[in-house]
């Protein structure tokens, strides 16, 4: 079974027209709906400033927390919106993220799964920015929870988001032991990702050129990322985005639906395949996109999941 984190919350996260907006966890719910409800669903808890406090600068947060207006929609950078719904999208995203850990320390079982289906995304916001959508980096304050706890001594992190995550390498850079492995097209936004960037040899970067098919894109992951990391991992983590589908009308690179089951299912025979998984939405703005993209990666978590 896969344990789903969903919000009702997300809903009431305004952005207009805006790309990452309101009709994109509308697709994700119809889909989990339809295919998944027979799986565990939680609600997501609301997180504090202290837990994000553990990757973000508090002087950030706070700034956040006091600029949500009262009304109408206001810029927190020229790519992110904020609304007087969007608060709680905010948190709930970041809370149902660690809410998977503490699921994870409490259960019996060695093979959990979790998707967090929340949004905005993530992995664009640094330490004391909001960027590319994104107010708080779910996945990375996830992540520096879970190592905090010292159950997890080793954490691999990877992104199939078309955009490079900028502000989880950024967080990690000089953690040796939280492994964070990119693929996504180079150079475009937001400009970083080189695979001269490896950190402290924990930062695996793979470059994909504008018009990248599927056969150069899973001969440019493997080489990049499954053949270059060779450690053991005690958690997994997928940076989960679908705008590198060939439908997606934001980036250039021309992926297939099968080629997100590809992806999961190459990392986690990889690397997962007796320790837990928590995957959390990132990019994808082509609704028949994600939604197809999404059910090819939920197919492998399923399979790799415990009843």
């Amino acid at each position: 079974m896969i344990n789903f984190y969903f919000s009702d919350e997300y809903l009431n996260h305004d952005t207009g027209s805006h790309p990452e907006s309101v009709e994109r966890i509308k697709v994700v719910n119809k889909l989990l709906l339809k295919e998944y409800s027979n799986h565990n669903f939680y609600t997501p808890s609301l997180a504090c400033k202290e837990l994000i406090a553990n990757v973000h600068d508090i002087d950030y947060v706070n700034d956040i927390f006091d600029k949500i207006p009262i009304s109408d929609l206001i810029y927190l950078d020229p790519d992110t919106i904020a609304s007087p719904g969007s608060l709680k999208s905010y948190l709930s995203a970041v809370g149902g993220s660690v809410d998977a850990v503490d699921h994870i320390l409490s259960s019996t079982k060695e093979k959990n799964v979790y998707f967090c289906a929340h949004r905005p995304p993530g992995h664009h916001a640094e330490k004391n920015r909001a960027m590319g959508f994104g107010v708080f980096n779910n996945v990375a304050i996830s992540a520096q929870y879970a190592f905090n706890k010292k159950k997890f001594s080793k954490i691999l992190i990877v992104d199939f988001d078309v955009h490079h995550g900028n502000g989880t390498q950024h967080i990690f850079q000089d953690n040796p032991n939280i492994y964070y492995a990119s693929s996504h097209q180079f150079p475009f936004y937001p400009g970083t990702g080189d695979i001269s960037e490896i950190g402290q040899g924990n930062i695996f970067n793979c470059p994909l050129p504008a018009g990248c098919n599927s056969n150069l894109f899973r001969k440019l992951f493997k080489e990049n990322i499954i053949e270059k990391i060779n450690e053991s991992f005690d958690l997994l983590y997928f940076s989960a985005g679908f705008d590198s589908h060939k439908l997606d009308p934001l980036a250039s690179i021309n992926l297939e639906d099968d080629d997100f089951e590809w992806i999961t299912e190459t990392v986690i025979k990889k690397f997962a395949l007796n320790i837990p998984i928590i995957s959390v939405l990132e990019g994808g703005y082509d609704m028949k996109a994600l939604y197809s993209g999404l059910n090819n990666h939920l197919k492998v978590l399923q399979k790799y999941s415990d009843d």
